[in-house]
């Protein structure tokens, strides 16, 4: 099984640009897709340890990259991760899920740019191609479980939201996506599923707002919105309707009879 993680996409960006963006045009054809609608705080940290754990947030109580002045690290999630679950049973190797800063990795390393956190339009591109390379390297050994998430959109959106560099950012993701695509076969009865954690807009316009107008690092253009991005091909997507739910599936698949 594949999951890509794609932090902030969001179909506002995704659908009117289909022509420029041909692997998420790509995907769009030849899996099932939906808006999947996080009802509580659309945080990346908080989101991304419910789509990997299993539980909702109110059952994790993970909440953000630094809570009470304090970094968090694994150690203060009280919930095991589906590969932690996995690992005795199969070949999983999964690659920088942000649930705390620096995401998360297993079997195997990387080290991203800038802490993971980063905001320079250079220092984001760069980490987007090396993680890129070091998934290839990954998908090489063709595991059992997969899972990679890249957070470069979240990133760039937050500074420059509404300019033209963002979609640009859509166009390297776009290209990274089809570098992935060509590790999986559409014809196979292999699942894969590919979905951001929350959507984007500007500022002020999500139903909860997760970030101040300004930070030491400038204004906050863009803040996260509650509609994310959900494809999948080989699963029965109408069995998706929280983010918990992509770990659920993945645990009933793959997990003890």
């Amino acid at each position: 099984m594949r999951v890509i993680g794609v932090d902030a996409a969001t179909w506002d960006i995704i659908k009117p640009h289909r022509d420029e963006l041909p692997n998420f045009d790509r995907l769009m054809e030849e899996c099932d897709h939906k808006t999947l609608t996080v009802d509580e705080k659309p945080k990346s940290a908080a989101v991304w340890t419910s789509i990997f754990t299993g539980k909702s947030q109110a059952e994790h109580g993970h909440q953000d990259f630094i809570v009470d002045d304090e970094l968090q690290r694994r150690s203060d999630i009280d919930a095991e991760f589906v590969w932690e679950r996995l690992d005795d049973r199969m070949d999983v190797r999964v690659l920088q899920v942000p649930a705390v800063a620096p995401p998360l990795n297993w079997n195997t390393d990387y080290e991203p740019e800038g802490f993971g956190l980063s905001s320079d339009p250079e220092e984001l591109e760069q980490d987007m191609d090396q993680l890129l390379e070091k998934s290839k390297e990954v998908l090489e050994d063709d595991p059992e479980l997969f899972a990679v998430v890249f957070m470069q959109l979240d990133r760039i959106s937050h500074f420059y939201w509404g300019e033209d560099i963002v979609l640009d950012f859509y166009r390297k993701m776009d290209d990274a996506l089809g570098e992935l695509l060509e590790y999986y076969d559409f014809e196979s009865d292999e699942p894969l599923i590919v979905l951001s954690d929350h959507g984007f807009a500007e500022h002020g316009e999500g139903r909860v707002q997760t970030l101040p107008e300004e930070t030491p690092k400038g204004e906050i253009k863009g803040d996260h919105h509650e509609d994310a991005v959900l494809m999948v091909n080989n699963l029965d997507i109408g069995e998706f309707h929280d983010p918990e739910d992509v770990g659920r599936k993945l645990l009933d698949r793959f997990g003890p009879d």
